[in-house]
């Protein structure tokens, strides 16, 4: 969960009702939004193409937006950091933290063109014994690396796994 403790989650989505539209280009000219992915109680995350890289990355833009003060942002631009040294085929990439004009705060992620795990379930129902243990070997695996580089994930839930088109999962969030 991206939104620092001392901030609660009633107010972190009043706070910040931003809602980008397909086409705008943010971030000093540097993304180009194509579409929403999702969204909850830490933040929005919107599929964009990086124009810069040539490619296209998942941006998430934080809930908590300017209430969470220096010490929050900084807090967050650490724990940003701890996240970019985890390089695991099971775990989303963190690219990088950016900051708008308007002082919100956004991470660039490697876009997983997939479906998360709880939309596969509601979808498809009840997995075979060998895809369950697929998954959760991969879980696993991602967790391991993301846990030898002193991360943890304090929200693992189905909707933050993403199952890639050839079946791999992807650890998100």
């Amino acid at each position: 969960e991206l939104i620092p403790a001392n901030i609660p989650v009633e107010v972190a989505r009043a706070e910040n009702p931003r809602r980008f539209s397909p086409g705008e280009i943010i971030a000093a000219q540097r993304y180009k939004i194509l579409g929403p992915l999702g969204g909850g109680g830490a933040g929005e995350v919107y599929r964009a193409h990086d124009q810069i890289m040539d490619q296209d990355v998942a941006l998430k833009f934080l809930a908590f937006g300017q209430t969470g003060g220096d010490t929050a942002r900084s807090r967050f631009v650490n724990e940003v950091a701890m996240a970019r040294e985890v390089a695991h085929p099971n775990v989303v990439r963190v690219y990088d933290i950016g900051q708008l004009a308007d002082g919100e705060v956004f991470i660039s992620m490697e876009f997983i063109d997939g479906e998360d795990l709880a939309s596969l379930l509601r979808r498809a129902g009840r997995l075979s014994r060998e895809k369950t243990l697929q998954i959760a070997r991969e879980l696993c695996a991602g967790l391991g690396a993301a846990h030898d580089h002193g991360v943890l994930h304090r929200d693992l839930k189905p909707a933050n796994i993403v199952i890639d088109g050839e079946g791999h999962v992807h650890i998100a969030d």
